[in-house]
């Protein structure tokens, strides 16, 4: 079993954002040894919040964790509708709002709102945790990160249909919390049998809106002769949740209350397979929060 640390301070957070509005990779250390990956964004208020005046109303009351793009030209709105599944959701003479498919449940789709004027975003509605942007069928093990999350692979479908290359800079909002600057996601994997954690503190003087988490397993299939193989995601003594029984990648996914994770202590996250197969295993947690 791997043991890691991760304390999130302030002075450390400062420098885990590498690229301003993109994924960031960083790495915490542990008497010298790398313990660690995962993705930190940092928050930016979009320009447009303050120069529409029907997109800041739409996208304040509707949206969440959100990413977003202006790709410098006017965009023609037929050709956006295209990138839709199925019929927009909300459309008029300047914007449009639709569904754009990243996996195979429409449940997972996430909304792309795409303006005329040039700006694109897409989003998860308000009240859908961070941790839902996680798809781990992008998980990279070799690599210990994700190579996308499913925000991105939405905007990169919309830009391909508009034609956009190469897509400017992006940037992470979350409409729902608006004073939060940051958020974090971290990350614990393991293959086939056996036990992996990391130990996270956040700290008292952080204001934290949102903590959420994703577990995932690959296969906890039922084999005749042995039962039902399980995955479990714990945070120190409590069981948060539990995968058995499956022979198909399942993602369970939800919030936790501050009880759960609270400031100023130390927890440990782990996550465990009982199954010995090659099959993958993982949680992440999230964290919305505004850094002093």
């Amino acid at each position: 079993m791997k043991f890691k640390d991760i304390r999130m301070k302030i002075s450390m957070l400062a420098v885990l954002i590498l690229v301003v509005g993109s994924l960031g990779l960083y790495s915490f250390f542990n008497r010298g040894i790398t313990i660690q990956s995962g993705e930190a964004y940092l928050f930016v208020k979009p320009a447009f919040a303050q120069s529409m005046s029907t997109a800041p109303t739409f996208l304040d009351e509707e949206a969440g964790i959100s990413l977003y793009v202006n790709i410098g030209r006017s965009i023609d709105l037929a050709v956006a509708r295209t990138a839709y599944r199925g019929d927009p959701e909300k459309e008029n003479s300047d914007y449009l709002v639709g569904s754009v498919n990243v996996s195979l449940s429409e449940n997972e789709d996430v909304h792309c709102f795409v303006h005329k004027t040039g700006w694109i975003v897409t989003y998860y509605g308000k009240g859908e945790p961070l941790s839902k942007i996680v798809d781990w069928s992008l998980w990279s093990q070799s690599a210990s990160k994700l190579t996308k999350n499913k925000l991105q692979v939405g905007l990169d479908k919309m830009t391909s249909i508009l034609g956009v290359f190469p897509v400017p800079s992006m940037s992470y909002y979350h409409f729902q919390y608006p004073n939060a600057n940051k958020c974090m996601i971290v990350f614990e994997t393991l293959v086939g049998i056996g036990e992996d954690s990391f130990n996270v503190t956040i700290p008292n003087d952080l204001t934290v809106y949102e903590r959420s988490w994703s577990h995932y397993a690959e296969n906890t299939q039922v084999q005749v002769y042995v039962g039902a193989h399980h995955s479990n995601f714990t945070i120190d003594a409590s069981t948060i949740n539990s995968i058995s029984g499956v022979a198909y990648p399942v993602t369970n996914r939800g919030t936790l209350i501050i009880a759960q994770l609270t400031p100023g202590a130390a927890h440990i996250v782990r996550v465990s397979s009982d199954y010995s197969s090659s099959y993958l295993y993982g949680v992440c947690i999230g964290l919305v929060y505004q850094e002093p």
